[in-house]
């Protein structure tokens, strides 16, 4: 008989015509397409038309309610085990990377988790800097493009699960404490000012299943370009390591441990908003890995 696949790796898309081939890419070097699943939340540019062996869930377009999501893909996830040994989850614009020193596959890391396990990522936002940086080229790897990375507890996410769990809207928390060591999480969002805008646009039109829902997805243009020139112009450090004895990166993860401690009946387990003062150049080892 053939071996079971290990790994599992999802995420929901609508209109993702720039981030979904580089999700696909990514993960199907990681996991194999054939464990990749797409959920299709009523796509109308074509984005999801073509995904060669990557696995196409389509469910009906609806206004966009993260509460729903989450519980959807909590379910959707947790089934998954039934076939499947881990489960990744993350968004579109995330891409997950377990250490090269120590791991030779992001499936090679899900092995290794025990039984039952969930891991949290070590979660970066890679920041454009539109002065030295040009657009983006998508069809190429973006480590080569991008080398400035901003520590954000908010991309702090349990996104490996060897067990059932229920995640918070968002998809930052479960009900247990996070549990860290050599996954990281990079965020795109902001790896690129003129893509990044456009995908404004879009959520910022789209309907939403409240007023409130969806604000830092919705924000005015201005107020996004001067989010990211803020980001952009912090100290830069290109001494930062980010192995498991880097001092300055356990200084952040211990922040964000910390902040788990008063927070253990809340819905959201820990501090979403411990971001880097600095920005630390992505060393050497991760280039071309993402």
């Amino acid at each position: 008989m053939p071996e079971t696949p290990s790994l599992a790796v999802v995420t929901m898309a609508y209109n993702e015509g720039e981030l979904l081939p580089v999700w696909c890419r990514h993960y199907a070097a990681a996991a194999g397409a054939a464990q990749c699943y797409v959920i299709d939340h009523g796509s109308t540019d074509g984005s999801t038309e073509s995904l060669g062996e990557v696995n196409r869930v389509r469910i009906p377009r609806s206004p966009q309610d993260d509460t729903r999501r989450t519980r959807f893909l909590s379910e959707f996830c947790a089934s998954l085990l039934n076939w499947y040994d881990a489960v990744i989850h993350v968004d579109v614009d995330e891409l997950l990377v377990a250490d090269p020193s120590r791991f030779p596959s992001l499936s090679a890391y899900a092995s290794a988790v025990e039984p039952g396990g969930v891991r949290t990522a070590i979660g970066f936002d890679v920041i454009h800097q539109q002065d030295e940086e040009p657009a983006i080229d998508w069809a190429r790897p973006i480590s080569e493009q991008r080398h400035w990375l901003r520590f954000s507890s908010a991309m702090c996410k349990p996104v490996l699960i060897r067990r059932a769990v229920t995640w918070a809207p968002g998809f930052h928390c479960i009900d247990d404490t996070p549990a860290f060591d050599d996954l990281y999480l990079f965020h795109l969002r902001y790896a690129d000012q003129p893509s990044g805008l456009a995908r404004l646009t879009r959520t910022r039109e789209q309907p939403w299943a409240s007023a409130e829902a969806g604000q830092h997805q919705r924000m005015p243009d201005t107020d996004w370009n001067n989010m990211l020139r803020g980001m952009s112009g912090l100290p830069r450090r290109d001494d930062i390591s980010l192995g498991t004895d880097d001092v300055t990166l356990g200084h952040w993860v211990g922040r964000v441990t910390e902040s788990t401690v008063f927070r253990k009946q809340d819905l959201y387990r820990l501090d979403l908003h411990i971001s880097g003062e600095e920005l630390w150049r992505l060393p050497q080892r991760f280039i071309g890995t993402f």
